[in-house]
């Protein structure tokens, strides 16, 4: 069966809201994650491991672009996760 659209931003509304509380959740709050997502612990922990990696990357890019423009920021693209 099909994710919908909506229920896969929902997924990664709850797993961005989950992120900005912790970057590194322990594996009972990761499977309580993956039950309240629906997919499975590693699963979120391979979306944890691929945020924190992409979380660096536009810290380092912040970084970056502070030096040359201070009102620069980094672009945010969505970051979803492979439902198959």
């Amino acid at each position: 069966s099909r994710t919908s659209y909506a229920s896969l931003l929902e997924q990664l509304e709850e797993l961005e809201k989950m992120f900005q509380e912790d970057h590194y959740p322990d594996n009972e709050k990761r499977r309580e994650i993956a039950a309240a997502v629906g997919v499975t612990p590693q699963r979120i922990m391979v979306w944890f491991q691929n945020r924190r990696a992409k979380w660096r990357k536009l810290e380092k890019l912040s970084v970056k672009g502070s030096k040359k423009n201070p009102t620069s920021s980094a672009p945010s693209a969505p970051f979803a996760l492979d439902m198959h």
